[in-house]
């Protein structure tokens, strides 16, 4: 008997077409908000002509706050630690309650990565998996050839794929 093919499974067949996204404009405050709502770490920047543009991610406003902070070693400052995915460790960083009331107003282009890490929708999840390992990232975007999104795969998607495979075998 032979063994049946394995289809080959595409990043359009994986990935979250559900994606919260911020534009370039929008502020620190409101995008700390909403990635603490939606229990996220970081979000696809798209601008007004609807193009994907960077990506922001929490670890990217707190090494942003730290770097920015004039007055690092006052009083009202304290040692944070947040779980950056991108590097999988825990680091500590200096939260000033004022650099935060201060900083809240800048746009997230100031703070967002530019270098988009992405795929076609034809791209295999093997393509993926690779990408993801070889740039040492969690996250991929989903793009077509004029920059806009079509959606995203995380980490924990391959956790589903791998689910999945496993419940069928």
């Amino acid at each position: 008997m032979t063994k049946p093919a394995n289809p080959t499974i595409l990043a359009q067949d994986i990935m979250q077409t559900d994606v919260i996204t911020v534009a370039p404009t929008d502020s620190l405050q409101e995008t700390m908000t909403i990635l603490t709502e939606n229990h996220v770490t970081g979000l696809p920047v798209i601008d007004s002509k609807s193009r994907c543009v960077g990506v922001v991610t929490a670890g990217d406003i707190l090494n942003f706050e730290q770097e920015h902070a004039e007055f690092a070693q006052e009083a009202n400052s304290d040692m944070a630690r947040h779980f950056d995915p991108e590097r999988q460790r825990w680091e500590s960083v200096r939260v000033s309650a004022f650099a935060l009331e201060e900083f809240a107003e800048v746009p997230v282009s100031e703070v967002m990565t530019r270098e988009l890490i992405s795929v076609g929708p034809t791209a295999t999840a093997t393509e993926v998996a690779q990408l993801m390992l070889d740039k040492d990232i969690h996250r991929v975007l989903v793009l077509d050839a004029n920059q806009r999104l079509f959606g995203i795969i995380v980490a924990f998607d391959f956790v589903g794929l791998w689910a999945d495979f496993k419940s069928r075998t």
